[in-house]
């Protein structure tokens, strides 16, 4: 062992190994003591041509990059000078995607692309590369894939959900999104199945201990756009926050693996979202419950972390020489674990110089901070380091589902809507600074809102606000202990509101939740703890549970969507279009007429594009009207009724916007906040219950002579809450028509 020590110091100083790197011998301990072989894949960063690929540079994800030159190896010892095998050495031009080594250490499952086929693939080999198999075919790309429990194999894909295709990336304009699938070893494709949907990429999936799979998902709800932490079974139920819904200090974790032997604590990536290479700093993680015995129980709201390398930066600053950024880390029983890093930049700096960060497999030691070198290739990047050493089998979680038909609705709800952990006040409409729990209680409904995106139709955005597309399969009663149940189409993304008698949102959940067939969701309340259990109040059940769960399970056809303008037909809402309503109530003296009290008054704005160019705009206040106006917004110029730019581009205005004149902006409709919007409170809302109002304040347009239903101002006050969209699958051009009858 000692000489092994001294013969891996010589080969790093005549190679002349990353200098900046502090490796250093470890006696008689050897390099990585009881492994004999390392199994790990290299990805190639040199095109034929010479030139560098930073393919996946500008993005956390990467798995349509392919660059031929890389493969699966082994290397046996784990040390510079080992005997490295190409176990993809027999198919040309590969490029591999994702690694994963069995319980019993005997095979391993890749996925890889390679001159024969134009698509990344799942396949799996013996530890030797015998055996080599194709698990998945098809026009889908498949990556990152993980063994689980008998015989599954669990992967990331593009693969279409439904016959109208991808869900696509509405907030960052991809065409197509990841999500979950899995396998078996035995069957392949024939044993095909697919997650719940999602409006974004999910990621990097692990095994944990208690048999659940950990994985990162790219969160976009409306402001929220980062990615966090969440695990579920291996059938796709349970789908559950681990860590990253509050106080994280940095836009996204990813890449996270369970500390052997402490379950519920992990060890990843922090890092931008883009510009890194998914690279960043070793943050460690504790999502363990604070008050349960369980050592399984993970309470997202308590979870904290630690960055074990503080000079590295979680943003996309540039690390000092010898601070680089780490990748893919595997952490082993003794603390320390094994990464990959690279020196220097690693960031989109090194694309003006043309040279890409140089990846390479070291030993990490979070106490000493020293990394010792165990392999680095010429001109590829090095990653994915397994140790060839059995471990535990966890149990198999979940049923599968095989019984199930697929049209079995999912079940949401709560066991009291008012139980929560959030130290937060709500204000506005009856209250005023009152504690969130307080403010919950008065509760009438839950606002069930699924989320769609822009694969419905050739659009890039929903709007001028960021917002996905939204649509009220229901709004469900509270009971009086507080509780309330929906029965609700299932696979389907959702986020839900907690709604007054007014209609008005007192919270609206930033994070997307899904269930599968036939699968129930119930929380303790609204973002109530996760260590504690909470209890049914009137008694075995909830009182919504003994009046069954109201039934949303609806086709697309009946659920409530709020398209502003140019919609052919729409179901639920007492006029067709927002601006159907704006017309019937509110031009006669909005619209820049005599009588209109804003008449004359507009602001400026000043809108400088990425080619550098500069745009002015004079945004009318409170013109209701339909003529046509075209603004600059996210990197294109954009047409809408002047109603829709006078009300929502206030509250739109981005970095690249600045107010050069006129009078100040107004935010009239603040988007997912109607109950802080000055358009709702202008006209006041009306209570359900006794015809109260919310603001004190007259009902206008009443004041004036012009009457509006409740569900009138229902329409704004739920165009507000929902992300003050323009398009919905009723005017998106090409979409949604109840004579298509297309439903999914």
């Amino acid at each position: 062992m000692l000489r092994k020590a001294i013969l891996l110091v010589l080969s790093i100083a005549m190679a002349g190994q990353v200098a900046a790197c502090n490796n250093s011998s470890t006696g008689e301990e050897g390099v990585l003591p009881g492994v004999q072989s390392l199994v790990f894949m290299r990805r190639a960063f040199i095109d034929a041509e010479g030139n560098h690929q930073f393919g996946g540079m500008g993005n956390i994800f990467d798995y349509n990059r392919y660059v031929p030159g890389g493969g699966i190896y082994t290397l046996t010892p784990p040390t510079p000078d080992g005997v490295l095998v190409n176990l993809t050495e027999g198919f040309e031009d590969v490029d591999v995607s994702g690694l994963d080594l069995s319980f019993d250490a005997q095979e391993i499952v890749f996925s890889m692309r390679h001159a024969g086929d134009d698509r990344f693939h799942i396949w799996a080999a013996n530890i030797d590369g015998t055996n080599m198999r194709q698990l998945t075919f098809g026009p889908s790309t498949d990556v990152s894939p993980i063994f689980a429990p008998e015989d599954r194999v669990l992967f990331i894909t593009n693969q279409p959900y439904t016959d109208m295709g991808t869900r696509a990336d509405e907030y960052n304009h991809s065409r197509v999104v990841t999500q979950m699938a899995g396998v078996t070893l035995t069957g392949g494709d024939a044993d095909r199945w697919v997650c719940q949907q999602h409006l974004s990429h999910t990621m990097g999936p692990r095994m944990m201990s208690d048999g659940r799979v950990l994985y990162s998902r790219w969160e976009h709800l409306g402001s929220v756009n980062d990615i966090k932490l969440f695990a579920m079974n291996p059938d796709c139920s349970n789908m559950m926050a681990v860590f990253g819904q509050f106080g994280k200090g940095f836009n996204s974790y990813s890449q996270a693996r369970e500390i052997p032997g402490r379950p519920g604590e992990f060890v990843g990536i922090a890092t931008p979202r883009k510009g890194t290479i998914q690279a960043g700093a070793l943050v460690q993680v504790d999502a363990r419950s604070l008050t349960s015995t369980d050592v399984n129980r993970l309470d997202v709201q308590t979870a904290t972390y630690e960055n074990i390398t503080p000079l590295v930066p979680t943003g996309a600053d540039s690390p000092a020489s010898g601070v680089g950024r780490f990748r893919q880390p595997f952490p082993m029983a003794d603390g320390r674990m094994l990464v990959s890093w690279a020196d220097g930049p690693v960031n989109e700096r090194l694309e003006i110089t043309g040279t890409a960060p140089d990846f390479g497999i070291y030993l990490f030691d979070p106490e000493s901070g020293e990394k010792t070198l165990i392999f680095n290739g010429q001109d590829t990047w090095d990653t994915y380091a397994i140790p060839v050493a059995p471990r535990d089998v966890p149990p198999l979680l979940g049923d599968f589902r095989g019984d199930v038909d697929p049209n079995t609705p999912s079940i949401l709800g709560s066991v009291d809507v008012s139980i929560t952990s959030l130290d937060e006040n709500v204000s506005g409409g009856g209250f005023d600074g009152t504690p969130l729990n307080v403010a919950l209680g008065e509760a009438h409904r839950v606002r069930i809102i699924e989320g769609f995106s822009s694969e419905i139709g050739p659009v890039r955005q929903f709007g001028l606000t960021n917002q996905e597309g939204a649509a009220i399969v229901g709004e469900a009663l509270v009971h009086e202990d507080g509780s309330w149940e929906a029965a609700v189409p299932s696979r389907l993304p959702y986020h839900l509101q907690a709604i007054d008698q007014y209609g008005l949102a007192i919270r609206n959940q930033r994070v997307w939740i899904q269930a599968d067939a036939g699968e129930a969701r119930r929380c303790g309340g609204c973002h109530a703890s996760r260590s504690e259990n909470i209890l049914p109040a009137s008694g075995a059940t909830t009182l919504a549970q003994q009046a069954g769960a109201e039934d949303f399970n609806v086709p697309i056809a009946e659920r409530m969507e709020l398209p502003w303008y140019n919609a052919a037909d729409n179901f639920g809402t007492p006029h067709t279009n927002i601006q159907d309503l704006f017309d019937a109530k509110c031009v006669s003296c909005h619209s820049g007429g005599a009588g209109d009290p804003f008449a004359g008054q507009s602001y400026s704005v000043e809108v400088t594009a990425e080619d550098g160019s500069v745009s002015n705009y004079e945004i009318p206040v409170l013109d209701l009207s339909d003529r046509a106006m075209a603004v600059y917004y996210e990197r294109e110029v954009v047409d809408f009724p002047v109603s829709y730019i006078s009300l929502m581009y206030a509250s739109s205005m981005m970095g690249d916007t600045a107010v050069t004149g006129g009078v100040a902006p107004i935010e009239w409709v603040i988007p997912a906040n109607a109950r802080g919007s000055r358009l709702v409170e202008a006209v006041n809302a009306v209570s359900e219950i006794d015809g109260s109002a919310a603001f004190d304040r007259p009902l206008h347009p009443e004041d004036v002579g012009v009457d509006l239903t409740r569900d009138e101002r229902m329409m704004l006050i739920r165009m507000a809450d929902l992300g003050a969209q323009y398009y919905s699958r009723r005017n998106v051009p090409g979409g949604f028509t109840a004579s298509s009858g297309t439903d999914y």
